[in-house]
């Protein structure tokens, strides 16, 4: 059998796990995980280096009903990823039913005709797996279907290996040293806003975003970070930085930890919090924050 390449998209709705099931696979982290809903904002792309080939996944924005502007750029972006891609990994949350937008990707899936698996996870929440998958096979056929705990690695060999037979032959489309497409501002931008998520309420998740204003080693063992921390009103503002400002410090504390392991040195991480009213709803600044247009 020859080389194996392709790009297999992971989609769902909100918080069914598809980062973790990515960081998984990868044995790494590319992708934040939290609990809280839109977590993923943008098209990540993960790359498996194997000797049977490559698979690049992409981890999409969770699908929910459009409220703003992001939220349509948000949907548009998954829509253009499975259109682009040789796989769809429908990732769903057995513990519970399926959900109306499990019913629009099934509808996305059966009208694009791209082969499909569905892959089940959070199995570690139920205590039998049978009939759990039944409800969401009768939504589109896809190929294959699997329970499996993205937390907890059980079952995911066994997705991977299927996706190797449904890939197919082709050259390498990344070298085998890159895991993802994501710039260091990306990633040190989406561990800011992971810690965010992780520490405030739901008031002020959805209306965060994180862009980084300048990044500098300033020695060897030193790497300085400003960061611009961007929510929709004064309220959210006051949330963010806490009394006396020890919610922001708290931020700080815990993603200057993951940056100083990602850097394998010391980071000044210098945090400042903004506000720009209705953000969500303004094209420029969407376009300003690197979400892509709907029609890109």
């Amino acid at each position: 059998m020859g080389f194996k390449s392709g790009f297999v998209a992971l989609v769902g709705r909100p918080n069914v796990g598809k980062s973790t099931l990515l960081n998984q696979i990868l044995g790494r982290k590319i992708a934040i995980a939290t609990d809280k809903p839109q977590t993923t904002r943008n098209r990540i792309q993960g790359v498996l280096h194997s000797d049977q080939g490559q698979i690049v996944f992409v981890d999409t924005p969770g699908v929910i009903k459009a409220r703003h502007k992001l939220d349509e750029r948000l949907e548009a972006s998954v829509k253009r990823a499975l259109k682009e891609v040789d796989v769809i990994a429908h990732v769903v949350d057995i513990s519970k039913p399926p959900h109306e937008e499990d019913f629009m990707i099934a509808r996305m899936v059966r009208q694009l005709g791209t082969p499909a698996i569905l892959t089940g996870n959070k199995r570690d929440l139920v205590l039998h797996t049978e009939g759990r998958l039944e409800p969401y096979l009768a939504l589109s056929p896809y190929r294959h279907a699997f329970a499996v705990s993205a937390q907890f690695e059980i079952g995911l060999d066994d997705v991977v290996k299927t996706l190797w037979d449904l890939l197919p032959e082709g050259m390498p489309f990344f070298p085998e040293d890159v895991v993802t497409d994501q710039t260091e501002d990306f990633y040190i931008a989406e561990v800011i806003r992971e810690k965010i998520l992780e520490q405030t309420r739901d008031e002020v998740p959805h209306s965060v975003a994180v862009t980084v204003e300048e990044r500098q080693a300033r020695s060897e063992r030193l790497m300085y970070v400003r960061a611009a921390i961007y929510v929709e009103r004064d309220s959210q503002k006051a949330i963010l930085i806490g009394n006396h400002g020890q919610m922001l410090k708290q931020i700080g504390q815990l993603a200057r930890r993951d940056l100083e392991e990602y850097y394998s040195k010391q980071v000044f991480l210098d945090l400042w919090v903004k506000v720009r009213s209705h953000w969500r709803n303004q094209e420029a600044w969407l376009t300003r924050l690197g979400y892509p247009k709907r029609d890109s």
